[in-house]
């Protein structure tokens, strides 16, 4: 990959250039930038560079000459690439953008100043004009940095991985997903468990999900032309359940929360198991665990006979919130959605959410309410438990 830089301030360029990732990479032959300045190209004796603008108006206007002369001086008949001058009415550079650039042979990169650059010289030169952003810079220069930095990292060998670039924001179509480094408990602030693991599809699915969430969040438009699958969509449709959810919760002073989607999809087996004994699981698993929402019917195990020793109605609701745990896990079978909560929830926010599932973290103790006011609630403990 080369690239050729032409500019009225080669020296803003040449510090960014010789350090970090760049500088090693110029170093190792991986890429070759050479910068152009256009005033050696001028044919005055005072070596000017720019005029008044034609039809009056504030600033000063870069002339042709220079520029075209310049360009044409170093690139040649035979130049195999695309020539790019760095203006904000171009189109808005992406990561798409630097995909398409990052397989030209070369590239020539116009740093305009003042006001911009005569028509003329673009016209003769200049094959598109690229903007870095919806704002107004002193000059291209910054612009020009960018997209050296964002093609080379594309090219082999200029990244320690070669696979360091391809999960990374907008490359997926999505914005990246959060990264950790050690210590995983820097004061109190805990890595996410799933990265310690060393489960390879865990961590993924996590990632995964991390970017459609804040993908949605903060970038929702580039949902539109990411490449989703049926368990992107999937994800993003509980992801819009949860905000519903968490305004419930938070409007109740409810402090949560919101575990991985894995974590929800395990929950309703780990439950069965620890509340529904053995010699009775296998035939428990039919009733509470199939339909159309497939996790829909918990509450079964205590209508069918399954959970011996529970409470119901007011004796389980005084039951469960004599003695609410300090922590919980509050899982919502219709939105498919695990919390971890601190202190009890109050009634007020269960009767605003439906059907839910309360347990401890230790899953000894639970509450179940199916949200049909003449069914339930029940609550039961192991019998360890008093």
């Amino acid at each position: 990959m080369r690239i050729k830089v032409f500019t009225l301030f080669p020296d803003m360029l040449r510090a960014m250039l010789s350090e970090s990732i760049l500088g090693r990479a110029i170093e190792r032959g991986l890429i070759e930038v050479e910068l152009f300045n256009i005033r050696d190209y001028t044919l005055d004796r005072h070596r000017s560079t720019d005029d008044y603008p034609f039809g009056g108006g504030a600033g000063m206007v870069m002339m042709a000459q220079p520029i075209v002369d310049a360009i044409r001086a170093n690139t040649g008949p035979d130049f195999r690439g695309r020539r790019i001058y760095l203006s904000p009415r171009g189109r808005t550079l992406t990561q798409r953008t630097v995909e398409a650039l990052a397989r030209e042979e070369e590239l020539v990169l116009l740093c305009g100043h003042y006001e911009g650059v005569d028509q003329r010289a673009l016209d003769a030169v200049i094959d598109e004009e690229l903007s870095i952003g919806d704002y107004v810079l002193t000059g291209g220069e910054l612009g020009a940095l960018v997209v050296i930095d964002a093609v080379a990292r594309l090219v082999p060998g200029v990244l320690g991985s070669d696979a360091s670039p391809e999960d990374e924001s907008f490359t997926t179509g999505l914005l990246e997903y959060p990264q950790y480094t050690r210590p995983a408990d820097f004061r109190g602030a805990k890595v996410p468990e799933v990265l310690l693991g060393g489960n390879h599809a865990h961590i993924a699915a996590w990632r995964r999900e991390q970017s459609l969430e804040i993908t949605r969040e903060r970038r929702p438009e580039l949902l539109a032309d990411a490449p989703l699958d049926d368990r992107d969509r999937d994800v993003l449709e509980r992801l819009q359940r949860h905000t519903a959810v968490f305004s419930i919760l938070t409007s109740c002073s409810v402090r949560c929360e919101r575990l991985e989607l894995r974590l929800a999809d395990q929950f309703p087996k780990r439950w069965l198991s620890a509340f529904v004994p053995e010699d009775r699981r296998k035939a428990a698993k039919k009733p509470c665990l199939s339909g159309r929402r497939h996790v829909g019917f918990l509450w079964r195990a205590f209508t069918e006979g399954f959970i011996d020793g529970c409470a119901e109605g007011d004796a389980a609701r005084a039951a469960w919130f004599d003695r609410a745990p300090d922590h919980c896990l509050l899982y919502l079978p219709d939105e498919r959605l695990l919390y971890r909560t601190e202190g009890a929830i109050p009634s007020e926010a269960l009767k605003r959410l439906g059907q839910a599932v309360l347990a401890d973290e230790a899953l000894t103790r639970t509450f179940v309410r199916t949200g049909k006011g003449d069914i339930g609630p029940w609550y039961t403990a192991l019998s360890a438990q008093v």
